[in-house]
C-alpha cells in the first residue's frame, strides 16, 4: 500500500494540472479575500462568507470526483490494473494506497494555496479571523475526503476515462447542482408528516449538504433552517455534534470504501 501511496503521490506531482490548480486556487482566493481589504475585519457568516462556501461547494466536489474516477478508470483502460493482479497486491491495499495518495497530493495542494492566498491577503491589509480561515479550511478538507472518496468509487464501475468523466459530471450535477430542486420535487410526493423527518434524512444521504449544515450551526447561523431544525440546531452546536461528525465520516468512509472493494474484487476475478 505504501508503494501505492509513493507512486500516486509522485504521479499527480509530475502532472502540471497540480500547478495548474495551484495557482486557480490561488487566484481564487486571494481575489476574495481583498473583497475584504477595506473592512474592519471578517469573523461571521456574511456575504463574503456566503461566496466563499459556495464556491467551494461547487468546485471542490467536481474536481474531486473527476480527479478520484480518473486515477482508477486509466489504469483500468490502459491494463495496469490487470498488471497489478499479478503481485501479491489485495484490492483493499490498492484501493488504501490510491486514496491515501491522492488524498494527501490534493490536501498538499489546496494547504499550499490556501496559505499562499491567505498570506497575501495578510499583506494587501485584508484583516482575517483566525477562526473564520480554519472554519473555510476544515471545510474544504471535509469536502475533499468526501469527494475523493466518491470519484473512487464511480472509477471501479467504468471502463474508460470518458465513462468516469460522464458519471462524474452527472453525480456532481444531481448532488450539488439540482440537488434542492430535486428534494423539494420528492418531498411534494409524500405526506405532510413525513416531510420533516425526510428533510433531515436526506441531509445525511449527501455529504455536501451534511457539510453545508454542519458548517453553518457551527457558525451560529442555524436560526436560517428555521423551526423544524432546532432539535438539530442544538445537537450540532454541543459537543456531541462533533462525534455525530466523526462517526459519520468513518460511517461514509467504510461504507464507500467497501462498494469500490467488493466491485474492483468482483472484476478481477472475471
Amino acid at each position: 500500500m505504501i508503494n501505492i501511496w509513493f507512486s500516486e503521490w509522485k504521479t499527480f506531482t509530475r502532472q502540471r494540472s497540480f500547478y495548474a490548480f495551484l495557482l486557480l486556487w490561488i487566484a481564487i482566493f486571494s481575489l476574495l479575500f481583498l473583497l475584504q481589504k477595506n473592512n474592519s475585519g471578517i469573523s461571521d457568516f456574511t456575504n463574503i462568507t456566503a461566496t466563499i462556501v459556495t464556491i467551494l461547494l461547487y468546485l471542490l466536489p467536481l474536481f474531486m470526483t473527476i480527479n478520484g474516477s480518473f486515477s482508477i478508470a486509466n489504469e483500468l483502460e490502459n491494463g495496469q490494473w490487470r498488471l497489478l493482479c499479478t503481485y501479491p497486491l489485495s484490492t483493499a491495499s490498492y484501493l488504501g494506497g490510491k486514496f491515501l495518495g491522492m488524498l494527501t497530493s490534493q490536501l498538499i495542494l489546496f494547504t499550499l494555496s490556501y496559505g499562499l492566498s491567505m498570506l497575501f491577503g495578510l499583506l494587501t491589509g485584508a484583516s482575517l479571523s483566525v477562526l473564520w480561515l480554519m472554519r473555510i479550511y476544515l471545510f474544504s478538507l471535509l469536502l475533499i475526503f468526501a469527494f475523493l472518496l466518491a470519484g473512487i468509487v464511480f472509477g471501479t464501475f467504468v471502463k474508460t476515462k470518458w465513462q468516469a468523466f460522464t458519471i462524474s459530471v452527472i453525480a456532481w450535477f444531481f448532488g450539488i447542482m439540482i440537488w434542492p430542486t430535486a428534494l423539494i420535487t420528492v418531498l411534494g410526493l409524500i405526506p405532510y408528516p413525513l416531510i420533516e423527518s425526510s428533510m433531515k434524512l436526506s441531509m445525511f444521504l449527501n455529504p455536501a449538504e451534511f457539510f453545508r449544515v454542519f458548517l453553518l450551526i457551527r457558525w451560529d447561523s442555524g436560526a436560517v433552517f428555521g423551526q423544524s431544525y432546532d432539535s438539530l440546531v442544538r445537537l450540532f452546536e454541543s459537543g456531541a455534534g462533533i462525534m455525530l461528525l466523526i462517526v459519520y465520516l468513518a460511517v461514509y468512509f467504510l461504507l464507500l470504501f467497501a462498494i469500490a472493494a467488493i466491485n474492483l474484487e468482483r472484476r478481477r476475478m472475471t
